[in-house]
């Protein structure tokens, strides 16, 4: 008798996590959202309004021309005990855009700063900002049936 109910339990169990990851998978229906996370170098050498004006640049030279990209975001650490967090959001259709996009973004980035002499002196001056540490996480929106 108590291996008939262990053996039931077992069944009973494996039809659950059978139908359990059927039940809960779905296929890919949400948009695919980018966030690089880059940690902020605190030196002298800059100021937050130079800071500010060359990531400005580079939204609309080249973030707001993508048009693969839905939608973007750039948000700062705004409390706590660190605020070297730099976060860039940017939402796209599908994991093909997320390649693409970011092909396009180079390229927008070479017309905008269309020589070498040029790309180099924004990245130079931009990349003073930044330690060179940062994570890159790709996710992807949950749509649920209603």
């Amino acid at each position: 008798m108590k291996l008939l109910h262990s053996s039931i339990r077992i069944m009973v169990f494996s039809i659950f996590l059978l139908c359990g990851t059927v039940l809960l998978a779905q296929p890919a229906q949400g948009n695919v959202v980018v966030i690089n996370n880059a940690e902020l170098s605190l030196s002298d050498d800059g100021s937050i309004a130079e800071f500010d004006s060359l990531t400005h640049l580079y939204n609309t030279r080249v973030l707001e021309k993508n048009e693969l990209i839905i939608s973007y975001k750039v948000v700062r650490h705004w409390w706590g005990n660190n605020n070297r967090d730099f976060i860039t959001i940017y939402e796209v259709k599908g994991w093909e855009d997320v390649i693409a996009a970011n092909q396009r973004n180079g390229e927008l980035f070479e017309e905008a700063w269309s020589t070498e002499e040029a790309r180099k002196k924004y990245n130079d001056a931009y990349n003073k900002y930044f330690t060179g540490e940062h994570s890159d996480e790709i996710y992807q929106e949950v749509v649920f049936n209603k």
